[in-house]
């Protein structure tokens, strides 16, 4: 019972940290974006490159998390195909979040809410970062000019 709050509060911290740096990410995207003159194709490799570096900085925080935990709090291993490494988390945390699950490395025990948890926020900051990316780019052909209608007939 003790682990499962200390699971759930590693939980709501991983998500304000992880949540609060992305938007912090998409903020300064959007300002480096905007004071660019380049053309729309540069543009969108600075916002693609930078969406990426956040998610990555996300996976990177919740690897940490679960290196902590096992590490040093206590709480069981990871199981499955698992090397005791910092890459095996980072893998075990990128599948998580991007909610592929791949299955070979798994959690056991209170472990598994923190992995439900970090797919419920990589799903919701991955569909951010796309609306986010339609909307910059949209609004970036706006501002060169470019013609975004499209006619079904």
């Amino acid at each position: 019972m003790e682990q499962l709050l200390e699971i759930s509060i590693a939980s709501i911290v991983a998500i304000f940290i992880v949540t609060g740096l992305f938007y912090e990410c998409l903020c300064f995207i959007s300002h480096v974006v905007s004071r660019t003159n380049a053309g729309p194709r540069p543009i969108m490799y600075i916002m693609v490159t930078g969406v990426f570096i956040a998610h990555g900085a996300a996976i990177f925080i919740y690897a940490t998390i679960y290196w902590i935990l096992i590490h040093f709090l206590g709480f069981a291993d990871l199981s499955g195909n698992v090397q005791d490494h910092f890459p095996t988390y980072l893998y075990f945390s990128a599948t998580s979040y991007s909610s592929l699950g791949v299955g070979d490395v798994f959690p056991v025990d209170t472990m598994r809410f923190l992995t439900g948890i970090e797919a419920l926020n990589g799903l919701l900051l991955i569909t951010w970062s796309a609306a986010f990316t339609y909307f910059s780019i949209q609004k970036m052909w706006e501002t060169h000019g470019i013609e975004t209608k499209f006619l079904c007939k």
